[in-house]
């Protein structure tokens, strides 16, 4: 196929795509005139706003769905990509390589670079995600773009929603995308220069901010080699034209889909998404209504209007401070106010109820806090309560959008060489990266707990020296483990199981011989005490070496200071009374327990 054929077939797909969309247009342009203005990206070419620089809000009298609006984009951000917490995990699949310790410190690293990628103020991940969140709370839908970048390795950028038209698999995954944006002659040289066509570059020179409009379309390529070399045999085409003259300047490819593309729910045969804005729209229409009445009775309660007589008067009658009105002398006509009878308490108290619903939409009750928890067991049964009810919002977030960020980010850096070396014998296909979700990090905070309460429960039992062996129920290698694993504690904080039989086999030898130098020792003293007796025939100190060779295997005589001295009386060492007659024999062991 041609360019020119090209060109033609990307147009025809996008006005289906562009048909398929319209019917969403006006209900979007609503919402954002209700709720955010500067989200209108549906009254003009190209998704930008017609009313550039004002601020839309003509509609607005009640600001509580903008505020409920903002609160709960700002809670998804703290909750689903928190820059202060690890809410995404590389690990192996296998878990004996897992356990090298070359292997954890490289999975730790890793992680680091990528964190380093999503925090970084140059990539444009935590200001372009809030304004994702922001478009699929509103909007129901929301497109992020997700390129490499030779300074950051990714950069990220959140599109208005007026600008892509996009199109599902047969398994209602977005697969299909097309985008219709301007940019200014001026940077349409700078991204393609000569492949750019001849009327971009003559209005380059002579007005270089005239806009230009641009179509870019990204879709499954069909006619592709899968073990083909290039970019016109990767996954999905990528093809850039100018719509005005059918002009293509650039054809490649992805290897992964830039866009993704969230929908906060979906009905059956849609496309495009619907959010909480969609349902409380019809709340805050009438809460806008009743505030712009109530707005007009206030005013006229304290502005009423005037009764005035027909004649008596001279001149106009002033209303304003320190107006005068002239009548005539004599007359008894007056000005009266028009009497006004507003029950403005009843007005709040309804105008209360729909900013409540409201909030109750943007789930304001499930993401707001509850009060200071009593103890750490409240705590997590809390935490536990508030994803059951959020687990099935944002599991879609985590399908559509989260885990095929997290993918995308690692495969540029993978191979842009972001990530450090890999180990020998580790190789990406043996990894798994993955989001970890709130509803996982509850999960496990709930079974850390459940396992504090084990252990708590079992303490009196088990006591100092766990006489009843209760201990030998568990493997409290793997429980230790375990704990880390529920803490998120980093992996190369962790030994191999290797290193550590070898520490206790370590500790074990330095313990049993402690344990017989003590032993020695102790039996040194007893010894010294017993040094008086002979040796050279069996007696109180030969019978207990006797006993320590056999038992630590110790070989050879007694010590020199276990020898006694031949020329003290043994004697000396019988208690009174006991002083050996002439002829006796010294006292064996034998003798003693005869």
């Amino acid at each position: 196929m041609d360019a020119t054929e090209r060109a033609r077939s990307l147009l025809t797909r996008f006005s289906g795509l562009e048909e398929l969309r319209q019917p969403w247009v006006s209900s979007w342009q609503e919402l954002t005139e209700y709720m955010l203005p500067r989200k209108n990206s549906f009254t003009a070419l190209g998704g930008v706003s017609s009313f550039r620089g004002q601020t839309g809000d003509e509609r607005i009298f009640d600001s509580t769905p903008m505020y409920a609006l903002e609160l709960l984009a700002s809670s998804l951000g703290g909750l689903l990509t928190n820059p202060s917490l690890p809410w995404f995990d590389i690990s192996v699949k296998d878990r004996q390589l897992a356990d090298s310790s070359e292997v954890r410190a490289f999975l730790q690293e890793a992680r680091e670079r990528m964190v380093s990628v999503f925090n970084a103020e140059d990539s444009g991940f935590q200001t372009h995600v809030h304004e994702l969140y922001l478009d699929v709370a509103l909007l129901g839908t929301a497109v992020m773009y997700v390129e490499a970048d030779t300074t950051t390795f990714v950069r990220f950028s959140t599109r208005p929603l007026g600008e892509v038209y996009v199109a599902e698999s047969i398994r209602g995954q977005v697969d299909t995308v097309y985008r219709k944006y301007e940019i200014s002659t001026r940077q349409a040289i700078q991204e393609w220069g000569s492949r750019c066509s001849d009327e971009t570059k003559r209005k380059a020179e002579d007005k270089p901010d005239e806009p230009v409009e641009i179509l870019h379309a990204v879709y499954p390529r069909s006619d592709r080699n899968p073990t083909g070399f290039g970019v016109a045999n990767f996954p999905y085409a990528s093809v850039y034209m100018e719509t005005k003259n059918n002009h293509i300047v650039e054809e490649s490819g992805y290897l992964e889909m830039p866009y993704m593309v969230p929908r906060w729910a979906k009905a059956t045969g849609e496309t495009y998404g619907r959010g909480p804005g969609q349902t409380a729209l019809s709340d805050t229409r009438v809460l806008n209504a009743m505030a712009r009445t109530a707005l007009m009775a206030a005013e006229k309660m304290s502005d009423p209007l005037l009764m005035v007589p027909d004649d008596g008067f001279l001149g106009p009658v002033r209303s304003g401070p320190g107006g005068l009105s002239y009548y005539r002398a004599g007359s008894s006509d007056r000005i009266e106010a028009l009497p006004v009878h507003v029950d403005l308490g009843a007005t709040e108290e309804m105008m209360n109820q729909r900013r409540e619903s409201i909030r109750r939409i943007f789930l304001s009750d499930q993401i707001a806090p509850e009060g200071p928890a009593v103890t750490a067991t409240e705590a997590v049964i809390r935490q536990s309560e508030k994803m059951r009810v959020l687990g099935p919002v944002l599991g879609r977030l985590q399908t559509e959008f989260l885990s095929p960020l997290i993918k995308r980010v690692f495969r540029i850096m993978l191979r842009c060489g972001g990530l450090p070396p890999f180990p020998e014998g580790l190789s990406p296909e043996d990894l798994d990266v993955h989001y970890t979700s709130p509803v996982a990090r509850a999960q496990k905070q709930y079974e850390a707990q459940g396992l504090s309460q084990t252990m708590e429960y079992l303490s009196p039992l088990v006591g100092g020296a766990d006489a009843f062996g209760i201990m030998d129920n568990f493997d409290t290698d793997r429980v230790a483990r375990h704990v880390a694993e529920l803490f998120d504690t980093p992996s190369d904080y962790l030994k191999p199981q290797e290193d550590v039989a070898a520490v206790r086999e370590g500790k074990s030898k330095t313990a049993s011989g402690a344990q017989t130098t003590a032993l020695v020792t102790s039996m040194a003293t007893i010894a010294k005490t017993l040094s008086e007796s002979y040796t050279d025939r069996p007696n109180v100190l030969t019978e207990l070496w006797g006993l320590l060779t056999g038992v630590l295997g110790i070989n050879g005589p007694p010590p020199e200071h276990m020898v006694p001295d031949p020329n003290v009386d043994s004697s000396s060492i019988m208690s009174p009374g006991q002083a050996m007659q002439p002829g006796q024999k010294p006292m064996t062991m034998e003798d003693h327990h005869g």
